[in-house]
């Protein structure tokens, strides 16, 4: 059947929403620098694994919020960003949209890390407000071990598990010919410069290189979607619980 919710017909919405679908999900990303991946990689990523995810949990996928706030990549080609505030607002609306739809369970599947708060402040205020469920998903959270085993590379923004990510989905966005060393900047507390000095940007020491081995990164991003869509059918089958 057809998930994805702007393809759908507002009568097919109405006979389905809520008696036979009560959850959907909203993939959330923003436009920034990515070394040799899109601009859109965090909206790709999300908007990519929620696909197998709502067919698991019986879900609809809202459209992907394409703008983010984006602090330290502003300035590199091709960035776009949003002010917190607005961002915020604007989650908040769309989440009570959804509720007043009738989705009971709303799941924010983020995709830039640059967002984290915002989106739970939203997400808390729309249940509160609505008392629908909401649930932000992070879908790079704690997947260390799945990032070393199948890449044996260490991970950041635009890294290997990011760029990865894309390979599996669509190997052609990936532009290996245009990777530099030289775009690696490596995180440290001890300044802060903006924009950032790098596109694609590592927080742990080691090998930061990109594995663009196609049957790796297929398997590291199903070990990752297959870890996300248990993370989040154990909320749903506890929340069943209360």
């Amino acid at each position: 059947m057809e998930r994805r919710l702007q393809y759908l017909n507002h009568r097919e919405h109405k006979k389905i929403v809520p008696e036979k679908i009560d959850t959907v999900i909203v993939p959330v990303g923003t436009i920034e620098a990515h070394g040799v991946t899109p601009l859109g990689t965090d909206n790709i990523i999300p908007e990519a694994m929620a696909v197998p995810i709502a067919e698991e949990i019986n879900a609809l996928i809202a459209p992907t919020v394409n703008y983010g706030i984006t602090r330290g990549l502003a300035g590199h080609p091709g960035t776009i960003t949003i002010t917190p505030e607005v961002f915020k607002a604007y989650m908040g609306d769309i989440l009570e949209g959804l509720a007043a739809n009738g989705f009971r369970k709303i799941i924010a599947l983020n995709g830039h890390g640059g967002q984290t708060n915002e989106l739970k402040d939203a997400l808390f205020a729309t249940s509160r407000k609505t008392r629908a469920r909401t649930m932000l998903v992070e879908w790079w959270a704690d997947t260390d071990e799945i990032r070393n085993k199948h890449l044996e590379r260490e991970g950041g923004h635009g890294g290997s598990d990011e760029t990865a990510a894309v390979m599996a989905i669509d190997s052609s966005l990936v532009k290996k010919d245009l990777y530099d060393e030289k775009q690696v900047a490596y995180y440290s507390r001890a300044y802060s410069a903006y924009p950032v000095p790098g596109s694609i940007i590592i927080y742990t020491e080691g090998d930061s290189s990109l594995n663009f081995d196609e049957d790796k990164c297929k398997a590291y991003f199903d070990a990752v979607t297959s870890k996300t869509t248990g993370i989040i059918k154990e909320v749903l089958a506890k929340w069943d619980l209360i």
